[in-house]
């Protein structure tokens, strides 16, 4: 038996396991209507156990482990998701007795829409992100040419170190970012967001425009100069059609990433007038009407634009995020 052939049958093993494992359990402990969730899960983890002893010693190139976390992963993600939608989607006074909603309402998502509480700590998100990834992108354009064109001595190094600081924790500067702010004075402004905000943009905008300017046809450049193009010919000849494309979807993604921060927002903004929506969301009970239920479809409003960007650049996106500089 060979490694790839015991690998699978490994996977297989635990996905049938987890399947019956997780059947029996709605059988004996779940009331519908959540049981024919548990039923469906459960099915197709076994099912896919049943497929990985099925083709366990096929020549294709499948990985069953792989199929198995995805499948994981897309439980863990759904599962939340629909809870979420249950509690918003509930009737006005009552809370939810099951995961599967039940007469649904969308009082939720108009008060979260007319709520001046949410209305204003989404406007400090819109404001505090679009100023950050303004400021990030033309510095992190100029750091991702030095990476890919400048030959330097330490540029690895370099990168080492904005990959670090991207992965850093925020929160272990909170403390250090409000004695700053407190003394310019600026502490609980809204603008006092955006210098903070970068160490998160900031890296994230030079990580991923390395990516698009790694695969950037340089010949193309220099054949454009050769042929004694104007600056405004090169910008139409080879950074629209070259560059503009993918440091758009870069200036999306850091903009998302911006507008979803609450650590900063929660650490550094004093009252509920100054925070960004992430942290008004995690703080607002009380003070809205309805707080659960309305929190509840702000959180899967404030989702849309993700999920549009996704839906309109996956290839793209998976192309970003599935590379890395070399």
């Amino acid at each position: 038996m060979t490694a790839s052939v015991r690998s699978r049958l490994i996977a297989s093993a635990v996905a049938f396991a987890l399947g019956f494992g997780l059947g029996n359990y709605g059988i004996l402990m779940v009331a519908r209507p959540d049981l024919w969730l548990w039923i469906v899960v459960s099915l197709a983890f076994m099912a896919t156990g049943a497929a990985g002893v099925m083709f366990a010693d096929t020549s294709r190139d499948v990985s069953f482990w792989a199929v198995l976390g995805l499948e994981v992963l897309v439980v863990l993600t759904v599962v939340p998701l629909l809870w979420t939608f249950t509690v918003a989607t509930a009737p006005a006074g009552t809370a939810p007795q099951a995961l599967w909603p039940q007469d649904v309402t969308w009082r939720a998502f108009d008060g979260a829409i007319k709520s001046d509480i949410l209305q204003d700590a989404a406007l400090t998100s819109l404001l505090v992100s679009g100023l950050a990834t303004l400021i990030a992108m033309p510095l992190a354009v100029a750091a991702a040419y030095g990476f890919v064109r400048v030959p330097a001595r330490g540029k690895r190094l370099a990168y080492g170190l904005v990959v670090a600081v991207l992965l850093m924790p925020v929160v272990a500067l909170a403390g250090a970012y409000t004695d700053l702010l407190d003394a310019f004075d600026v502490y609980g402004s809204r603008l006092a967001l955006v210098p903070p905000t970068l160490v998160l943009t900031l890296p994230l905008a030079i990580w991923l425009s390395v990516t698009v300017l790694r695969d950037v046809p340089w010949t193309l450049l220099d054949a454009v100069r050769a042929d004694g193009a104007t600056p405004r010919q090169v910008l139409r000849h080879f950074a629209a059609p070259a560059l503009l494309p993918g440091l758009a979807v870069v200036a999306l993604l850091v903009f998302v990433a911006g507008c979803n921060d609450a650590v900063l927002g929660v650490a550094l903004s004093p009252d509920e007038r100054t925070a960004p929506l992430p942290a008004t969301l995690l703080l607002a009970t009380g003070q809205v009407a309805d707080s659960s239920s309305v929190i509840a479809a702000a959180g899967l409003l404030w989702m849309l634009p993700a999920i549009v960007l996704l839906l309109l650049f996956p290839r793209r996106i998976n192309h970003l995020l599935g590379r890395s500089y070399r």
